[in-house]
């Protein structure tokens, strides 16, 4: 017979035992998590979040425009400090990958269960795709970062790349890729040249295998990537190198073991993390403030960029040049918010977008390292950018108002050059201004071409840059050779479909513009052309022909917008794969875009006028197409 004792103590241990067990079961909750980052527009906040053994519970709160849905895809998932996934069960108050149809208010609140996170975890990322909704870094208030506690914007000076002769190495790169369940016909690269400023995309066939291979140009270690209907395949490629890529049945990317930064390519590839600062918001902030003030407010947004660019590197366990390279990219996507301050030309005062002393944090982001060149369409648009602020773009003329400006000439440039960067030379920026192939083209060899060698030939003198004045030297000799006044389209696919297009008017001048309903500038020089082109309608051997294709244009936009604006015009709605090959075969990545066919079936080498430049463009076709039936 057992004593008091022994019973006292069983139900001692026994309740122990219960308590310890109802403490394991208990929930975790974290009420009004904050987060690194929010790519929903805020649309979607996440008010609480419940961990367990059995589940993980996550609340939101929706704010969008009254009677427009949203959805949340089944595909959604957690992941966790570890970089573990875990998907989503069911939702609570709304159907996964269905549409949820926002009430009167405005707002809704709903949850979604996912498979149990581990209790400890302190920092959670909500994914719903590389394109879609994203939350990073959700975490409790007051919680300790995850990854280097560090938001400055200066860079680590020593993983700067400041050695041309070993960075820059010209040849073609390969990507060799397989999709494993359904996929697309073709595949396309933007081509982005931040060098001479220039745009080549490339198509490339996907086989009946699902495999496809990619040769690319490249002239230093290059991070790009390849175009799938918005989903973006990243590489990072030097002369010589192929990589392997498999696109997966989820469109998630694997690369093959070995393959150089392979943890940030996946990163990028599979969660495409947002480093920019936020648009809407930037927007509002140029609208109410001051220039000088708004500066600071890309100043302190770089700051939190830079957190979260941390964040990620912790997270998902880069290396110190992975690390390098996605800082490199946060400062030059923030620096792209430039020139997006809204124009006011009557304000001359030290707060204004004139004044360089207002651009000087750009010193300090390390835009001298070449590690920017390896990042081609961060640096093509911050040059665009760059190029297009105010300072350098324009200078004011002494004696006349305040709102008169003319075009800046090099002398002005390199004087504000140097107020802002500090460098006692041109910095890489005005440099590549230096190199804008385009202008070139456009601006001076069209019209002097001994105007246009004797400005390349100034310049010349003004490149620090060995490579630079390389590639200056070679478009030099490119522009002297001069194109053909005409070319014939290389035999293919794309130059089938579009003589297929073109044929019908064979003995006129075929003027094609490639537009689309959801390109604002397309349909504003529509609308505002239809006096220039009855015009057009009444000149005898001239044609307009009009392109658009099904992804940009639907097909009740489209019927809508020509019923309106173009009844009566030569046009067509194509497949997006064949509009992704012309924009191959006549080198465009923006429209709207003009090419102009000749009489005979060629391509003209000219340049057309924009539609909505009245009795000019009237002019200047008329004069085109006297030239061409020359």
């Amino acid at each position: 017979m057992k004593s008091n004792n022994f019973y006292k103590t069983m139900a001692v241990a026994a309740a122990a035992l219960c308590t310890l067990s109802a403490m394991a079961k208990r929930p975790r909750v974290i009420d009004n998590p904050e987060c690194m980052a929010n790519s929903t527009d805020n649309t979607l906040t996440v008010t609480r979040i419940e961990l367990s053994d059995t589940a993980t519970v996550v609340s939101f709160h929706a704010k969008y425009k009254p009677g427009w849905w949203i959805r949340l895809s089944r595909s959604t998932v957690l992941v966790d400090d570890a970089g573990r996934r875990y998907a989503t069960r069911c939702g609570i108050g709304i159907g996964l990958s269905k549409r949820f149809t926002m009430p009167k208010s405005g707002e809704a609140d709903f949850k979604v269960s996912f498979n149990p996170l581990p209790l400890s975890t302190r920092y959670i990322d909500m994914i719903e795709g590389p394109n879609d909704y994203k939350i990073w870094g959700i975490h409790e208030r007051g919680e300790k970062p995850l990854g280097k506690d560090a938001t400055a914007i200066t860079p680590d000076t020593a993983l700067q790349i400041a050695d041309e002769a070993a960075f820059f190495r010209r040849g073609t790169g390969v990507v060799r890729g397989r999709f494993a369940g359904k996929h697309p016909t073709i595949i396309n690269h933007y081509g982005y040249n931040a060098i001479m400023h220039t745009e080549t995309p490339k198509v490339f066939e996907v086989a009946y295998d699902g495999t496809f291979t990619a040769t690319l140009p490249v002239e230093c270690p290059t991070l790009d990537y390849l175009n799938n209907d918005n989903s973006k395949y990243y590489f990072y490629l030097c002369a010589g190198d192929t990589i392997d890529v498999t696109i997966n049945e989820d469109n998630t990317v694997s690369y093959a073991d070995g393959t150089r930064h392979q943890r940030l390519l996946t990163l990028l590839s599979n969660y495409s993390p947002d480093m920019s600062l936020d648009y809407h918001h930037m927007n509002t902030l140029a609208d109410s403030l001051t220039f000088a003030d708004y500066s600071k407010a890309i100043v302190s947004g770089t700051e939190q960029r830079m957190a979260f660019a941390n964040y990620l590197i912790g997270k998902y366990g880069l290396d110190t040049e992975e690390a390098h390279l996605l800082r490199t990219i946060t400062r030059m996507r923030c620096c792209m918010f430039i020139s997006w301050f809204k124009e006011n030309d009557t304000d001359t005062t030290a707060t204004s977008n004139m004044n360089p002393a207002n651009y000087a944090f750009m010193r300090h982001m390390g835009l001298e390292d070449l590690t920017c060149f390896s990042l081609p369409f961060e640096l093509y648009f911050l040059q665009n950018r760059y190029e297009y602020c105010k300072p350098i773009a324009y200078k004011r003329i002494p004696g006349k108002p305040a709102n008169r400006l003319e075009w800046a000439d090099d002398s002005r440039r390199m004087a504000i050059d140097e107020a802002i960067f500090g460098l006692g030379h041109p910095s890489k920026l005005l440099q590549l201004i230096w190199l804008n192939e385009e202008y070139y083209t456009r601006a001076v060899y069209d019209k002097d071409p001994e105007r246009g060698s004797t400005l390349i030939d100034s310049r010349r003198q003004l490149l620090v840059s060995p490579f630079l004045r390389e590639r200056l030297d070679s478009l030099q000799r490119r522009l002297d050779s001069r194109a053909k006044a005409t070319y014939a389209l290389p035999n293919g696919r794309a130059a089938d479909a579009f003589n297929a297009i073109v044929k019908p008017y064979r003995g006129k001048t075929v003027i094609v513009d490639f537009w689309a309903t959801t390109c604002g500038p397309c349909v504003a020089e529509i609308e505002a052309s239809r006096r220039l082109r009855d015009s057009i309608a009444a000149m005898p051997g001239v044609e307009l022909v009009f392109i658009t294709n099904e992804r940009q244009t639907s097909d009740k936009s489209y019927k809508e917008f020509t019923a309106k604006y173009l009844n009566g015009e030569e046009s067509y709605r194509i497949p997006y794969d064949d509009w992704l090959r012309f924009m191959a075969l006549f080198k465009f990545n923006g429209i709207p875009h003009k090419e102009i066919v000749t009489p005979d079936g060629l391509i003209a080498n000219m340049e057309p006028p924009q539609l909505y430049h009245g009795e000019y463009a009237l002019r200047e076709i008329k004069r085109m197409a006297r030239e061409l039936r020359k």
